[in-house]
This record gives structure tokens, sequence and C-alpha cells, in this order.
């Protein structure tokens, strides 16, 4: 495994780009704006290189983004058959298992590039690219265009991709990761084609039937704790079936409660089932990525989350209740 600087980092990563003929892409386990979006944009990247990629996702990619150009060739819960690729890049997944079930390509794999944005992410690749200051991992993406010694720019298509991460993970450019750096690349994809139209009419202001009832049944949920600190909601596998909706339809709701003057912490909690999976977000002081860190998860300072498998959904919404506890009870 190499650490290096960021410019022989880059560099790296293009001479193995180069070198590859055969690539596995992915990103991490319920794939956002951000990682999909990144996928999409290695694969198109590769095939102007005259590689052969193959794209993977899993599980179903959510609805808001099959806009995205390029998604009918990420291959969703398929591995195949042959793992025979000589490189894999894994893109903003913390660990090697973010990506879900990849052994079997990880171990028959030459080179694995992990690029990553991540505050904990393990060096797993014989390739790092780690920039916990980045927004996303679309804009490290970008950079690595800007890298290139062809001086390659995004396509439209590919641009319109990378937006899509940058715009998500900052919460469209709310969030405090929106940095100088962050506009700045934002900037220079509107200028090589993005179509932001497109992205914000799809991903903010269009919503199916059945997610609107399913954030309306989550809203009357939601309870105030710990001094109106905490905004918790639950939903259970009956929540679900009552309106015929997904776990992955509950894509915004945990960002809901923080608009609440007081609320410091904001927790989904979701019952499925194989297990319960939480969504946590903060609104000013709290880093939730440690509170995820607590129960084996992880994330940003403002947005994280963490699964867990054997347990009561009772029990875990006890236990995470007495961290946020510890936490928000601290601040004045």
């Amino acid at each position: 495994m190499t650490q290096l600087t960021r410019e022989k980092t880059f560099a790296a990563i293009w001479q193995a780009l180069k070198n590859g003929k055969k690539f596995f892409i992915a990103g991490h386990q319920n794939p956002d704006g951000d990682s999909l979006g990144c996928t999409l944009t290695m694969v198109s990247l590769l095939t102007r290189l005259g590689k052969e990629s193959y794209a993977y996702a899993t599980p179903a990619v959510g609805s808001d983004l099959k806009f995205l150009p390029g998604l009918q060739q990420v291959h969703v819960d398929t591995l195949p058959e042959k793992p025979d690729f000589d490189t894999v890049i894994l893109l903003e997944c913390s660990d090697r298992t973010r990506g879900g079930n990849l052994e079997s390509v990880l171990q028959n794999a030459k080179t694995i590039i992990n690029i990553d944005h991540h505050l904990i992410s393990d060096e797993y690749g014989d390739i790092n690219y780690i920039d916990s200051s980045a927004s996303s991992t679309a804009e490290i993406i970008f950079q690595l265009f800007e890298a290139s010694e062809d001086n390659l720019l995004p396509t439209p298509e590919e641009a319109t991709c990378l937006y899509t991460g940058l715009e998500t993970d900052t919460g469209r450019f709310l969030h405090s990761n929106t940095t100088a750096e962050a506009l700045r690349v934002a900037s220079a994809l509107v200028a090589v084609g993005a179509d932001i139209d497109k992205i914000n009419q799809v991903i903010y202001f269009t919503k199916p039937y059945i997610d609107l009832k399913l954030l309306g049944r989550a809203l009357e949920k939601m309870e105030l704790r710990f001094d109106n600190k905490y905004s918790q909601i639950v939903l259970t596998r009956r929540d679900f079936e009552a309106l015929g909706a997904t776990p992955a339809q509950t894509q915004g709701i945990v960002s809901q409660p923080t608009m609440i003057p007081g609320v410091e912490v904001s927790s989904l909690i979701k019952e499925e089932p194989d297990k319960i999976s939480v969504n946590l977000r903060a609104r000013n002081s709290v880093d939730v990525s440690k509170i995820a860190q607590h129960f084996g998860g992880g994330g940003h300072a403002r947005a994280a989350g963490f699964k867990v498998s054997g347990k009561a959904l009772e029990d875990v919404t006890g236990e995470l209740a007495e961290v946020v506890k510890n936490v928000v009870q601290k601040i004045q």
C-alpha cells in the first residue's frame, strides 16, 4: 500500500488507469449521488481510454438517481462469475467491505485504487487517495481530471454525474463542507456542461407520492427528547409495509427535524428485514460521526450512520438515545 503526496498519488492513479486493461468499479452500498455519480464518471472515462470496465452497485438505485447518464451500464446486485479484473477502483468506501461482498473481486486484482473523502478511512488499497477536507469524492475525481497529462476535461454527461455528487454531498451547498474549492469545482463542472437544471428538478423538486406519504408518516412519529435537543424518528417494517414503501425511499427525511430551533442531533432509525439502519444528522456543534463510530459506523461530522444486526429495534433505539443524551446534555 502506498500513501503519497497529492501530485504523486494522482500520477500513480493515472498510470494505473493507462496500464490496466480490465477494471471493476464500485461505490459504497446504498449508493448516493456521490458514490453513483463517481462510479458512472469512471466508467465513462475508462471507455474513452479504450478500457473494459464492470460497474457494480448494491442494492437497487433510488428513483431520484435514475436520470444519471450511463446508469444502464451499472450491474445491480450482480457480480461477475469470473472476477478476473486486473484493477479495482473503490469510490467513497471507507473500508474494503463498504462496497458489499467483494472479496472474490479484490483478492484477484493486481491493483486496488481507493479514493475517499471520509474522515475515518482505511488505507486498504495499493494506491490510496483519501482527502477528508474534500466536500465529496466527486470533487476529488474532478481534481484527478485536472491532473491528467492530456488535460482531459469531463464530458457534459460526466460533469452531470460529478455535479450530482458534489451537490448532494454538500446538501445543495448548505452544509459546512461547502468550501471555496467545492464551489470552484461546481463552477468548472457547469462550464463544461453539467445539466444543473435537470439535476435540481429531479432530485429536489420531484417526489413520488409514496415518498411523500412516507415523509408524512415519519414526521408524525417524530419525537423530541433531552430538552428538545434530540429528534428521533423510528420507522418499523409495519410502517413500510402499510405504505408499500422501502427503506430506500427515506432520502432526506433525517434532515427535516434539524430545521427545528434547538435540535442538535436528528436520527432516523429504520427496521429492515435483516438489520436496523440508522442515519444521523447534526446542526451545529455535535460530531455525529463519533456517535456512529460507537456502533461500528462512520461518516462525517454533520452526517453519519451505522447498521446493527442481531439486536431488537427497541434495544438499538435505547442504546442510541443514551449515547446521544451524554453528548447533547453538555451543550448549553
